[in-house]
C-alpha cells in the first residue's frame, strides 16, 4: 500500500508540477533571450555575426546560466570555425594542384592558359586570407570562452563565500513566502503563459486528444512498467544460467524498466503538449529541462529498486542484509519526491531570473530537504544494525555510511551558520557522487558477471567459446581476466572522472571556487606551490595508491595465476609494478604541484651529499632490490644458503630481504649481499632433491640382499620420486667393512631431512630383523717398545 500511494503521489506531483516545468533560461530579466545557432555549413561572416552577438550578452551581471548558454555557443562557433578552417585547407590544396599542373609562366603560352593561372591564384590568395580570418575567429571564439568561464567561476566565488540568513532565521522563511514585487511580476508573467499554453491545450476540438495522451502517458508510467519489468525478468530467467550474470542482469532489468517507462511516458506527454498547445519560449525551456529533471529521479528510484531488491533479497547484488534493505527501502523514492518539488521551484527561479535572496534562500532548501532525507536514512541505518545486532559491511562498503554522515554533518553545518551555496553544493555533490558510485557498482558487477560467463572456460558458454576458437583453457582463463580487469578499470576510471565533473551547470566550478575560498594563491618559495595546488596533489597521491594497491592486488590474486609463471616470478613483477606504479605517481604529483627538476637541483644536491656520507649503504641496498628483482638470481620460494643463513626467501623489499629459516623465524639480509657475496642456490637450478644413506656393513654380509633391501625402502617411501630412479652404488671395500650408499630423489630440497629420517628408521629395522649388524669401529692400541721388553722378562 505504501509503494502505491507513493507512486500516485509522484505521478499527481507530476501532473500538478508539468505546466510549469522549468530550464534554466539564459535571462537575467523576464523576457526570453534567445540565440540563434548557426547552420552547419555556415559562411565567416556568418560565424562573425554569431560571435559579436555573444559578446554582446556577455557582462558582469548576467546570471549563471545565461554565462553557461553563451559559453557553449561560443565553443560551438570555434567547433564550426575549426571545420570551415579544414574545408578550406582542403580547398587550397586542391588550388595548389590545379596550379602544379599548369606550371610557371612560359613565354608565348596561350592566352586562355595565362588567365587561368591568374583566376586561380587570386582564388587561392582569397581563400588564403579567408582562412586567415577564420583561424583568428576561432582563436576569438576560443578566448570569449575561456573569459566566460573566468566570470562564471568569479561569480560561484562570490556567491559561495556570501553568507546569508540561516534557515533558523524567520529572514530565511520570509523571502520564500513574501517575495519582491519584482519576483512577483515575473512569476506571474510565467503563470500567464502557463495557463494561456493550458487552455490551448484543453481547447474544444483537443481537448479528447490531449486528455487521451495524458491517460497513456499514465498507463505507461503505472502499467507499462510493471508489464516491462515482469517482461525482462522473464526473458532474463529463461535465457541466462544460474548464477551471478542471471543476478546483476536482473538487477539492470528492474533499473531499465524504470527509467524507459518513465521517460516513455514524459515523451509522449511532452510531444502531446507540443502539438497540442502554443507555447511560449520560456515554457518550452521549462518542458525541456522539466523532462530531464524527472527521467534523472526516475532513474535514482531505478536505481535504488536495483540494488536494494526488497521484493526478491536472493537476487540483491550487494552483501545489504534483509533488514538494513527493507529499512532504507523507500529512501531512493523520498530523495526522487524532494527533487521533484523542490527542483520544480528552483528552474521556474531560474526562468524568470529571480532575485538573488530569493534563489539562494531556494538553494538552501534544496540543500536542508537532501540532507534531512539523507540524515535520517543514516539514522534508521544505524537503528536497524543496533536492533538486530548486525555487523558492519565488508571491505570499503563499511566507510561508506561514515563518509556520508560526516558529509551531511558539513552541509548541515553550513546550512545552519548562513553559507547556503556552500550547503547546497556539498549536497548536489553528495547527490551525484551516489549516483553516479551507484551506476558504477552496477555495471562493473555486470561486465565481470558477463566476462565470467561467456568467456570463463569454467562456464558453459566460455566453453563453448574455447571450443569454436580453438582456445586453450588456460589461455581463455587469461584473456577472460585481462578483458575484466580493463573493462572494469575503465569503468572505475569514467565514474571518477564523472564524480568530480561538473553535475549541471554550476558544481564543477563551485568545487573551483572552495578550492580557494581565503587560502591565498601566493607561491610558497620559489616551487610555485599554491594551496589549492596542494589538496590536488594529495587527492591525486590518495586515489593513486590506493589505485596502485588495487593493481597489485588484481595481478597477484587474479591475472598472474591464471598464467604459468612461478610463484617468485608472480611476486616479483608484482613487486616491479608496485615501484613503477610508485615513481610515475611521484611524478604526476610533481606534475600537479608544478615543480620543475630545476626547482629540485637543491634537493638532488643535499642527497648526494648525504649519499656520500651515510646513505651510501641504502642506496647500494636499493640498487641491489632492483637487481634482484630485474635479473632474478634469487626468487621467493628460494632455498638459499648465505653466511650461515639458511631458509626460504619469503619476501624483496627495496632495502632488504626476509630469509624464513627451518625453526620459522626470519632474518633479515640486506640486499647488497646477494650481489657481492657467494650465494648458495638449492632450488634455482633443479627443484628437487636428494637423499643419501651410507652404510658400513660387515664383510662377510651378502652385498645382493643388502642391494634389494634398499632399494625396496626407497621405492615404498612415498616421497621418493620414481623418475629418476633410485639406485645403490657399492662405494668401497675397507678393512672396516663393506661401504654401501643408496640414493633417491624427493620433489624438494626441503623434504630431503624428512625422507632421510624415515628411511633411516625403516632400514635399521629391516635389518635388524634380519640379524645383520653394522660393521662396529675398531680400536686401535698404541704400545711403546720399552712396556712391551718389561713384559717379556716378566
Amino acid at each position: 500500500m505504501l509503494n502505491r500511494f507513493v507512486t500516485g503521489l509522484l505521478a499527481l506531483l507530476l501532473l500538478c508540477t508539468l505546466p510549469a516545468f522549468a530550464q534554466p533560461s539564459p535571462s537575467q530579466t523576464g523576457d526570453s533571450i534567445t540565440l540563434p545557432l548557426p547552420a552547419d555549413g555556415a559562411t565567416l561572416e556568418q560565424l562573425n555575426d554569431q560571435l559579436d552577438l555573444i559578446r554582446q550578452k556577455v557582462s558582469v551581471s548576467a546570471n549563471a546560466d545565461l554565462l553557461s548558454d553563451l559559453r557553449q555557443a561560443a565553443l560551438l562557433v570555434q567547433k564550426q570555425a575549426d571545420t570551415l578552417i579544414s574545408q578550406q585547407a582542403v580547398d587550397i590544396e586542391h588550388l595548389d594542384g590545379q596550379l602544379n599542373i599548369l606550371g610557371p609562366e612560359q613565354p608565348g603560352e596561350p592566352q586562355s592558359i595565362g588567365s587561368q593561372r591568374k583566376a586561380l591564384t587570386a582564388q587561392k590568395n582569397a581563400l588564403v586570407d579567408d582562412q586567415r580570418q577564420t583561424n583568428t575567429l576561432s582563436q576569438s571564439a576560443r578566448d570569449l570562452a575561456t573569459q566566460i568561464f573566468s566570470l562564471r567561476r568569479s561569480l560561484f566565488d562570490s556567491q559561495i563565500t556570501t553568507r546569508s540568513a540561516s534557515p533558523l532565521s524567520v529572514v530565511f522563511w520570509s523571502t520564500m513566502i513574501r517575495p519582491t514585487d519584482d519576483d512577483l511580476g515575473r512569476l506571474r508573467g510565467l503563470f500567464d503563459d502557463i495557463h494561456s499554453a493550458a487552455n490551448t491545450a484543453l481547447a474544444p476540438g483537443k481537448r479528447t486528444f490531449f486528455i487521451s495522451i495524458l491517460v497513456s502517458a499514465l498507463l505507461i508510467w503505472v502499467v507499462g512498467r510493471r508489464l516491462m519489468e515482469h517482461l525482462l525478468v522473464w526473458l532474463m530467467i529463461r535465457w541466462l544460467p544460474e548464477g551471478r550474470l542471471r543476478r546483476s542482469a536482473l538487477a539492470l532489468a528492474v533499473g531499465l524498466s524504470t527509467v524507459l517507462t518513465i521517460g516513455a511516458a514524459t515523451s509522449l506527454l511532452r510531444w502531446g503538449i507540443d502539438r497540442n498547445a502554443a507555447l511560449s519560449a520560456d515554457v518550452l525551456s521549462l518542458l525541456n529541462q522539466m523532462q530531464t529533471l524527472i527521467i534523472f529521479c526516475a532513474f535514482i528510484v531505478g536505481l535504488g529498486r536495483a540494488l536494494l531488491m526488497r521484493s526478491h533479497p536472493s537476487w540483491r547484488l550487494p552483501q545489504i542484509p534483509d533488514q538494513i534493505a527493507t529499512a532504507i527501502g523507500h529512501f531512493p523514492v523520498l530523495l526522487a519526491l524532494a527533487l521533484v518539488i523542490i527542483g520544480t521551484q528552483e528552474r521556474i527561479n531560474s526562468v524568470i531570473a529571480s532575485s538573488l535572496a530569493l534563489t539562494v534562500a531556494v538553494n538552501g532548501l534544496t540543500a536542508l530537504a537532501v540532507s534531512l532525507v539523507f540524515f535520517f536514512t543514516l539514522l534508521r541505518y544505524r537503528r536497524t544494525r543496533r536492533r538486530y545486532g548486525l555487523e558492519r559491511l565488508p571491505s570499503f562498503a563499511g566507510l561508506i555510511p561514515f563518509v556520508v554522515a560526516v558529509w551531511v554533518g558539513l552541509s548541515l553545518l553550513a546550512l545552519l551558520i548562513g553559507y547556503l551555496t556552500l550547503a547546497y553544493f556539498l549536497t548536489v555533490k553528495l547527490l551525484w557522487m551516489s549516483v553516479v558510485a551507484a551506476t558504477a557498482y552496477l555495471l562493473i558487477a555486470c561486465f565481470g558477471d558477463i566476462c565470467e560467463t561467456l568467456l570463463s572456460p569454467k562456464q558453459p558458454g566460455g566453453m563453448a567459446l574455447g571450443a569454436a576458437l580453438g582456445l586453450s583453457a588456460r589461455h581463455q582463463a587469461q584473456a577472460s581476466t585481462l578483458l575484466a580487469g580493463i573493462g572494469r578499470t575503465l569503468l572505475l576510471f569514467t565514474a571518477i572522472l564523472l564524480a568530480f565533473m561538473p553535475s549541471g551547470s554550476s558544481p564543477g566550478e563551485l568545487l573551483e571556487g572552495f578550492t580557494q575560498l581565503d587560502f591565498g594563491n601566493q607561491p610558497l618559495g620559489g616551487l610555485n606551490i599554491v594551496p589549492s595546488d596542494i589538496l590536488l596533489a594529495l587527492a591525486v597521491l590518495i586515489v593513486g595508491m590506493m589505485g596502485i594497491r588495487i593493481m597489485k592486488e588484481w595481478l597477484g590474486e587474479r591475472l598472474l595465476p591464471e598464467t604459468t609463471m612461478d610463484a617468485g616470478m608472480r611476486a616479483s613483477l608484482v613487486t616491479l609494478v608496485g615501484y613503477i606504479g610508485v615513481v610515475l605517481l611521484g611524478i604526476v604529483v610533481m606534475s600537479t604541484l608544478h615543480v620543475s627538476l630545476t626547482n629540485l637541483t637543491w634537493v638532488v644536491s643535499a642527497l648526494s651529499v648525504g649519499i656520500g656520507f651515510g646513505l651510501q649503504a641504502i642506496v647500494q641496498n636499493f640498487i641491489s632490490g632492483l637487481i634482484l628483482l630485474t635479473e632474478r638470481p634469487v626468487k621467493v620460494g628460494d632455498w638459499v644458503s648465505l653466511a650461515g643463513v639458511e631458509g626460504d626467501i619469503r619476501r624483496i623489499n627495496v632495502r632488504a630481504t626476509e630469509i624464513q629459516m627451518s625453526d620459522r623465524s626470519t632474518v633479515i639480509v640486506p640486499n647488497s649481499q646477494f650481489i657481492t657475496q657467494n650465494v648458495r642456490n638449492v632450488t634455482m637450478g633443479n627443484a628437487l632433491g636428494v637423499v643419501g644413506i651410507t652404510l658400513t656393513l660387515p664383510l662377510d654380509t651378502d652385498v645382493l640382499q643388502i642391494r634389494e633391501l634398499l632399494l625396496q625402502a626407497f621405492r615404498e617411501h612415498q616421497a621418493i620420486l620414481d623418475a629418476p630412479a633410485p639406485s645403490v652404488s657399492f662405494k668401497d671395500l675397507t678393512t672396516s667393512g663393506l661401504i654401501i650408499s643408496a640414493s633417491g630423489y624427493v620433489n624438494s630440497p626441503r623434504s630431503v631431512g624428512g625422507a632421510r629420517s624415515d628411511l633411516l628408521f625403516t632400514v635399521l629395522g629391516r635389518l635388524r630383523e634380519l640379524g645383520i649388524a653394522l660393521s662396529s669401529p675398531q680400536s686401535m692400541v698404541l704400545v711403546s717398545e720399552g712396556t712391551e721388553k718389561a713384559r717379556a722378562e716378566e
